[in-house]
């Protein structure tokens, strides 16, 4: 199914390509456009788009402010921003406010329909993703048994592996761990449940050790190892995407990772402590790690 598509800007040209990107290639639905904020917001709150590709400089409300307000609404849109204005400071700060992609004008069609392509199976696969919890469910029924797994595992753990190497920790040994648990994961979402349950990280910990005692790793199997492991690799990632960041904020490794393996603000923490502004490191949410990669797992070329 394709999804609903909404554009703000002030340029009517620029909304003219866009359009046409989007309908020549049949990326998906236009539901709306608008030239400035305030009517975008409110177009947003009543047509609920799946994606909103805004432009920074808004007439009445700007597009960073606009990307707050919507923010608030469950399961909004994602966003994408165009913009003639390259301020590193302004483009920081429409990543913490959480858009997904950052384009500079003039528009270059074949990026903006590569972005469009990621932004739009994130947007699937971040659905999807939501079923992952489900399988947590499943602990207190597995004393005893085994873990169900798909056939899919070896492919699963080869495009894990992938993103890890492209995060420069595959090397790192909680990357094993990392690449377990989220194999795992994968292949155990059940996809008939409406509401899930939460879930710590103990118990992703816990459902990584059961499976390395029944397959007699015993040196590998206290929960404590485990989580110290996986995350010191993630604090490696965590740096690895933060000096990409410092050297080119329009690195494509950057952007993809930044603002959806790790919070963007503590990528920013992160960037401000290698630069010596800030005695504070950023801080690594596990859980979002691991969603994330089984995210990027989930996409096929």
């Amino acid at each position: 199914m394709d999804l609903n598509i909404y554009i703000i800007d002030d340029d009517i040209s620029i909304r003219h390509i866009l359009k046409d990107i989007i309908t020549s290639r049949q990326i998906g639905n236009i539901v709306g456009e608008s030239d400035n904020g305030q009517e975008g917001l409110r177009d947003i709150l009543l047509l609920k788009p799946d994606i909103v590709i805004i432009d920074l400089l808004l007439p009445f409300i700007d597009g960073i402010e606009l990307v707050s307000s919507a923010k608030t609404i469950k399961e909004g849109p994602l966003f994408i921003m165009i913009s003639q204005v390259s301020a590193k400071d302004m483009v920081v700060k429409a990543y913490e406010e959480g858009i997904e992609y950052f384009i500079n004008k003039p528009i270059n069609v074949n990026e903006v329909v590569s972005i469009l392509k990621k932004v739009i199976e994130k947007y699937k696969l971040t659905r999807a993703l939501k079923h992952i919890e489900s399988a947590f469910s499943l602990l207190g029924d597995m004393k005893g048994n085994k873990i169900y797994v798909k056939e899919d595992t070896a492919g699963i753990k080869e495009r894990i592996k992938l993103n890890l190497s492209h995060l420069g920790i595959l090397g790192e040994t909680g990357s094993k761990d990392i690449v377990e648990m989220a194999t795992i994961l994968a292949n155990n979402r059940i996809a008939t449940k409406e509401t899930l349950p939460r879930y710590k990280t103990s118990e992703i910990y816990k459902l990584l050790s059961d499976l390395y005692r029944e397959e007699k790793r015993l040196e590998d199997a206290s929960e404590k190892a485990i989580e110290q492991r996986v995350r010191r690799a993630i604090g490696k990632a965590l740096r690895n995407i933060a000096s990409l960041g410092l050297e080119d904020y329009g690195d494509l490794t950057f952007n993809t990772y930044a603002n959806t393996l790790f919070d963007f603000q503590e990528v920013r923490m992160e960037m401000d402590f290698l630069k010596g502004k800030s005695k504070y490191r950023g801080k690594i949410n596990v859980k979002k790690f691991i969603e994330g990669v089984i995210l990027f797992a989930n996409q096929r070329e």
